[in-house]
């Protein structure tokens, strides 16, 4: 028994009062009556009217409830004797009571302000064994057999060897192998009486999506299925594997299982099969996968292991050729002091060689890189197997036609055959790690169940594809239409009549103005021509537009056409173009320009600059600094170094006409061979068509111009060439079709958007940035920017002459990212805050549209993509619907991995990722589209909070009291009402709203830390300063988490202290930071990479969000698979004609018959119950608040929704669905007859018993590792006077403790620099807070 305060000594006796002694007025509110004398037992019993809610059904209506010491309305009696049975821990301290209860008051909230809750009782279900542990040990064992056991003696079986020929043949083929050696085939309708198979598929996704071939293999036997269409027996593409017998049960193992799955015959039924599907990448991800944190480390790592085996291997060959010589010159006679130093040479060069194949593979280092991989099939045989697979003819599936791959069927045969054999090895490697890693029966059963998801559409499948794609389509190429308006009339700014508007227009001076004459191409036919007299006029230079009403243009390279309109002796032409067109070299090599190394030459491969430079990039090749030195050493040589003297000194009156000269001379003599030289080629030398005003005409010194006949237009249609290029052919167009959407560059520039009131400019360097004048007062938390790119040549010298500062359009992943498109989603807050405004409503109209689209836009590929088997005359899925012209019935099955994290969460790139129906977003009623066929209902529920929950029971488990931290009690038993919930006061302290309070508590729960929210608030108010953010940021973390101290002599680790949350942190890092992490629930183990084993010992604070995240996620893939696993039982118990249909997160959906729907509801409820409480146990706590002990509400509905009431209304979906049912656990006992799973009238504690033994794997755990070793770490925790932590710490190691909260001495760590905010986030406020909202309720 933990004695409190046992570590206070008596250097501080008012503090041993604080904690030892309860305070007076502990709970005055709730107190109708004096309290009772404080009894012996766990708990607090006091008297509390309890209003009993009308039609209770069965459910025992008591006058008092129970609660804990903080408040915390406990379990009933009844409850609590059926689900805690034989299950008691010793009660906490007074002095840990103590420390709550000042703890919580601490932080605004009132212990004696607890939630008055029904006090339900009812008659459970018997658990299966003495106690809740052995219950879901014997629950998840029964429910993993016989699949369990299959398993492991698949991975133990070896494979016969694969077929040397195939027969082809359409259906299945048997391949025989028998212990002599000889084998033989024989045409067999499936793979009768097989238990266990590797399977795995191919297809032609450019045809369609069914399987053209397959291939499998069992300890007994090979098989090969071929598909009838591919041999051309049939034109029907949609042919099934049939695996046989729907009642045998059967394991499958694939790689990616789930696409293979999609093509089995036997799946796609109502009813469902025995047959199980285990997935090699699942299993790998779960024991040695790789969070996205470290895949760029990865990557890195993985590239230079690869170049230091090239390097090795070519050294093995250098080795090779060199004793090959040296053997060579010992064949021919040498004298003797040679022919010894020879001998000597070769067993040297033989030892290293030796050396060094005998090194090859090895890895001395234990890195986490090294023992973790891609999720590949090729990249995990690599790892586990060292098997090295050519994965090269996998693209034939992808570009063939049948015929082709027909004519190599054979060959494709043995390819899929291959991957067959080497999924086989890779799953004698990854079950018995996972089963290692995972040993709890309840995760193996969990994840055969997730497997089986399936999903039931209808005929409004098809109708949504259609409304949501004409929809779409109407909306685009209405703003399409107004965009090419715009277009139109900046264009006839070109001609005469537009007087040249468009220079001093901001926005469409970016465009290029140069002319083009439109042709047959852009649907222009050419006038005709007569014979015109043109007498050529020596012409000063002019920059201006040819304003002739017959202009003539000449066709030069753009370098050409830029130098003639761009001032010649400033800006980016002096600095960029003319040092290439002087073709300058420094001792023979061309002078080259970069943006990361300015200008410099190469010679050996290595990046050299002039001896001017010392330590410094050149900018500016062409000052005197750098060029005069140079070229008077001979070292700088220049095609006319008299004109680059002249340029560098910038003293001649007549440079700028000797430049065009030159200019002139260059395109003369390297119009054709320009592009060779190695100077010349670095220009740009694309044709373009410039006035013929704008050429250079050299004076004439004698005589007159002759005058020469021209073909010329008698009328020429000018295009300004940026409309030229948007009218380029296209497939399927006419020529000349002018083509601009919302994702053109041309769009904000038509629109003429601004930021704050300044234009828009688009860099090729930056993305899209803003324009500022330089003297004017704009305040920003950007940096100006600087132009290095070539093509920003117009910007750069805005910048340096013109008077402007430019800055970045905010990304949502920081400054380092680019803005690509400001119509974009994103920035749809701001145009409505008026931050991105533009004089024409089309902008706004475009950024509506592409809200309203952009989930339809990121998931119509997808959509379009789902496989859907449609039921028919030849075709049965168990509908008892017949199939008509308006009615119809379809099964897709996921692309379900069922651990596609490190943290075991399942992924799938549609369901899962699909989001919730909002009125303002097309195709977003996606999941109201999964419909329940007739006598059936989709039933299920959403975990209220659940992760956020389980975090907190992690921290009271210090404690062993539920509420016993801030955090706990904020999450049950704080409302929105009195704002004493966690959301509302985040909300409080950023000021901001609870919804997007959401995103914050969340984040910092997965392990995002301070600069996470940084980059929130920023993203959130384009107009804070990140002071501002950081302060507030500052606040929040001060307030929830807490400060910390990395000193290790404060109890010897990293110590988070004086915060709500600093509880739970110092609990989550202690488990992410032991030498063997496991989850609090079912002792799963952290993925390879994740662990401490393999990080580095200086590895510090890396990668810590991924491994906190792993210990709140990982636990909730717990809490699902015991109710998963919960529910699987109660249905097999009570024969509920249910069948699991879908999980997303926190999500549950089963597919039930009619007359079950309530007593499946009953199930959820009661599944909810056993695994909360599971919880609960396993953190050393043996009770149960009320609050979390059932759903909320269970759901009852027709289609597939996260609220039965969401009329999923959406601009493609214009009436409204009508509503479902939904359940508390009060309604539930009514439907149920107060809580009975039977159809008669009986109590369903009379259906079955316990479970006759438990079996021998059972173990029983340490329930109390969880519990605070003292008083004094708890109270450490609590305050926020690190004198009195210090005193605490000292007094529970019996040292000395002194310093500051950052001295005395803390663990080595890797300095690391401090990455900018924002960089390689990927954060999107918007969609996070989505996120958030959809994981928990609003309410």
């Amino acid at each position: 028994m933990l004695k409190g305060g046992q570590t206070i000594g008596k250097r501080c006796p008012s503090l041993l009062r604080r904690l030892c002694t309860s305070s007076p007025n502990s709970f005055q509110a709730l107190k109708p009556k004096p309290l009772r004398p404080v009894s012996t037992k766990r708990h607090e019993i006091r008297e509390e009217n309890v209003t009993q809610r009308e039609g209770q059904a069965r459910a025992t209506a008591v006058q008092r409830v129970k609660r804990n010491e903080l408040g915390v309305q406990l379990l009933s009696r009844k409850l609590h004797e059926q689900v805690f049975k034989n299950v008691s821990f010793p009660s906490p301290p007074e002095s840990f009571v103590n420390i709550a209860r000042e703890h919580i008051k601490s932080h605004g909230l009132d212990p004696t302000q607890g939630s008055v809750l029904p006090d339900v009782g009812f008659d459970l279900p018997a658990l299966q064994g003495p106690s809740l542990l052995h219950h879901f040990h014997n629950i998840g064992s029964d429910m993993a057999q016989p699949w369990l056991s299959l398993a492991q003696d698949f991975a133990d079986a070896t494979l016969p060897p694969l077929p040397e020929q195939w027969d082809i043949q359409a259906g299945w083929t048997k391949y025989h192998y028998l212990e002599d050696g000889s084998s033989y085939s024989e045409h067999v309708e499936y793979p009768a009486h097989e238990t266990m198979l590797a399977f795995d598929v191919e297809t032609l996704p450019n045809e369609h999506s069914y399987a053209i071939m397959a291939c499998a293999a069992s300890p007994n036997a090979w098989y090969a299925w071929i598909s009838p269409w591919l041999l051309g027996q049939t034109d029907d593409p949609r042919q099934l594997v049939s695996m046989g017998d729907r009642d045998i049960a059967r394991v499958v193992v694939g790689h990616n299982v789930s696409y293979d799955r999609a093509r089995i015959l036997e799946e796609y039924d109502l009813a469902p099969t025995k047959t199980r599907f285990l997935d090699t990448m699942a299993l790998h991800v779960a024991v040695k996968g790789i969070s996205s944190n470290q895949r760029p480390a990865w990557v890195r790592h993985k590239k230079s292991k690869e170049t230091e085996q090239t390097q090795k291997e070519e050294a093995q060959e250098t080795l090779l050729e060199m004793l090959a010589k040296c053997d060579d010159e010992l064949q021919s006679p040498q004298d003797t002091q040679r022919e010894s130093e020879l001998q000597q040479l070769r067993v040297e060069l033989s030892e290293s060689l030796w050396t060094s194949v005998e090194t090859d593979g090895e890895t001395d280092s234990k890195r986490w890189e090294d023992i973790t991989s891609a999720n590949s099939l090729a990249d995990v045989a690599k790892l586990h197997c060292g098997i090295q697979m050519d994965k090269e003819i996998r693209n034939d599936f992808m570009k063939l036609d049948r015929a082709a791959i027909l004519a190599g069927l054979t060959d494709y045969l043995t390819y899929c055959a291959t991957d067959v054999h080497v999924t086989h090895s890779v799953f004698e490697r990854v079950l018995p790690a996972f089963l290692h890693s995972c040993p709890h029966p309840v995760s193996f059963a969990g994840i055969l169940t997730m497997g089986s998801s399936f999903l039931c559409v209808n005929e409004e499948w098809e109708k949504y594809i259609e409304r949501a794609e004409s929809v779409y389509q109407g909306m685009a190429e209405s703003v399409k239409a107004k965009l090419k308006l715009l277009a139109e009339e900046a264009r006839r700014l070109m001609r005469p009549e537009g007087g040249g508007e468009w220079e001093s227009d901001p926005w469409l001076s970016q465009l290029d103005w140069t002319p083009k004459v439109p042709k047959k191409s852009r649907g222009i036919i050419p006038a005709a021509v007569a014979d015109v007299e043109v007498k050529p006029v020596p012409k000063a230079p002019s920059t201006k537009a040819h304003t002739s009403e017959e202009p003539r243009f000449i066709t030069v390279p753009t370098w050409y056409a830029k130098l003639r309109k761009s001032p010649l002796l400033s800006g980016p032409i002096k600095t960029r173009m003319l040092p290439l067109l002087l073709k300058l070299e420094y001792d023979g090599h061309p002078l080259v320009s970069s943006k990361t190394e300015s200008w410099h030459y190469i010679e050996n491969d290595e990046v050299k600059r002039l001896p001017t430079a010392v330590n410094t990039k050149i900018h500016t090749i062409m000052s005197p600094k750098h060029l005069i030195p140079a070229l008077e050493s001979g070292r700088l040589t220049s095609k006319d170094p008299e004109l680059a003297t002249a340029l560098s000194l910038d003293k001649d009156p007549d440079l700028e006409a000797r430049v065009l000269e030159y200019a002139q001379r260059i395109l003369d003599e390297y119009s054709t061979t320009g592009k060779d030289d190695p100077s010349l080629s670095l220009l740009d030398w694309k044709l373009v068509e410039i006035p013929d005003d704008l050429a250079y005409t050299p004076p004439k010194k004698h005589g007159r111009a002759a005058s020469t006949k021209v073909k010329a237009p008698k009328y020429v249609e000018v295009w300004p060439k940026w409309y030229w290029d948007a009218t380029a052919p296209q497939k399927g167009l006419p020529p000349g079709t002018l083509d601009i959407t919302t994702r053109s560059h041309l769009a904000p520039i038509l629109l003429r958007l601004s930021w704050l009131g300044h234009p828009l400019f688009k860099s090729r360097e930056h993305g899209w940035t803003f324009r500022v004048p330089s003297n004017g007062k704009f305040t920003t938390r950007s940096s100006p920017l600087t132009f290095y790119d070539p093509a920003d040549d117009t910007l750069a010298e805005m910048a340096l002459r013109g008077g402007y500062v430019f800055y970045k359009l905010p990304h949502k992943d920081g400054d380092k990212a680019n803005v690509g498109n400001p119509l974009s989603k994103p920035f749809m807050k701001f145009a409505q805050d008026g931050t991105l405004k533009s004089p024409d409503k089309t902008a706004t109209e475009a950024l509506d549209m592409n809200a309203q689209c952009s989930y339809w836009i990121s998931a119509r590929d997808r959509v379009l993509g789902q496989m859907v088997v449609w039921q028919d005359d030849k075709r049965t899925l168990g509908v008892a619907d017949k199939p008509s012209e308006d009615k119809k019935w379809g099964i897709i099955l996921p692309q379900m991995i069922t651990m596609g994290t490190v943290t075991r969460r399942a992924i799938e790139k549609t369901w899962l990722t699909a989001s919730n129906a909002k009125k303002n977003r097309v195709g977003s009623e996606l999941k109201a589209m999964v419909r329940a066929p007739p006598g059936y209902a989709i039933v299920g529920a959403d975990v209220d909070s659940e992760e956020l929950w389980i975090s907190s029971c992690m921290g009271d488990a210090q404690f062993g009291l539920h509420g016993a931290t801030a955090l706990g009690w904020m999450t049950l038993e704080g409302t929105k009402a009195s704002g004493t919930d966690l959301h509302s006061k985040t909300a409080n302290i950023l000021g901001i709203s609870r919804d997007d309070a959401k995103v914050f508590n969340y984040s910092r729960i997965y392990g995002a830390g301070m600069r996470h929210a940084i980059l929130l608030l920023l993203q959130s108010n384009a107009g804070m300063l990140p002071e501002q953010a950081q302060k507030l940021a500052e606040n929040l973390y001060a307030s929830t988490k807490g400060k910390n101290t990395h000193r290790n002599d404060i109890f010897g680790r990293k110590f988070w202290f004086g915060g709500t949350e600093s509880f739970v942190f110092n609990k989550l890092e202690e488990i992410a930071l032991s030498d063997s992490p496991e989850t609090p629930a079912l002792g799963c183990g952290v993925t390879h990479a994740l662990s401490k084993k393999y990080l580095p010992p200086d590895f510090g604070s890396d990668y810590m969000p991924s491994r906190i995240n792993w210990v709140v996620q990982s636990s909730g893939v717990d809490y699902l698979h015991l109710l998963i696993v919960s529910m699987d039982h109660l249905i097999r118990r009570y024969n509920l004609q249910a069948r699991f249909l879908i999980s997303v997160h926190d999500e549950l959906r089963y597919l039930v018959k009619e007359e079950d729907k309530y007593r499946v509801a009953l199930a959820l409820q009661v599944a909810n119950l056993w695994t909360r409480s599971m919880f609960a146990v396993k953190l050393g706590m043996d009770d149960l608040p009320q609050s979390v002990a059932f759903f909320s509400a269970v759901d009852i509905d027709h289609v597939l929704r996260k609220e039965v009431d969401l009329p999923c209304v959406t601009p493609s979906q214009p009436t409204p669905i009508s509503p479902g049912e939904s359940l508390d656990i009060l309604k539930v006992l009514e439907k149920t007859d107060g809580g009975s799973f039977l159809r008669e009238e009986k109590s369903s504690s009379m259906q079955g018993g316990n479970m006759p033994s438990t079996p021998a794997a059972f173990v029983q755990p340490d329930c109390l590792v969880h519990r605070a070793p003292s008083a004094a770490f708890l109270q450490a925790q609590s305050t926020n006077d690190f004198e009195e932590i210090k005193y605490l710490s000292g007094q529970s190691s019996g040292k000395i403790v002194t310093g500051g909260i950052g001295g005395g001495s803390r663990p080595e760590r890797q300095r690391r620099r401090r990455a900018p905010i924002g960089a390689g986030g990927s954060i999107d406020a918007d969609q996070e807070i989505v996120r958030c909202q959809d994981l928990e309720h609003s309410s």
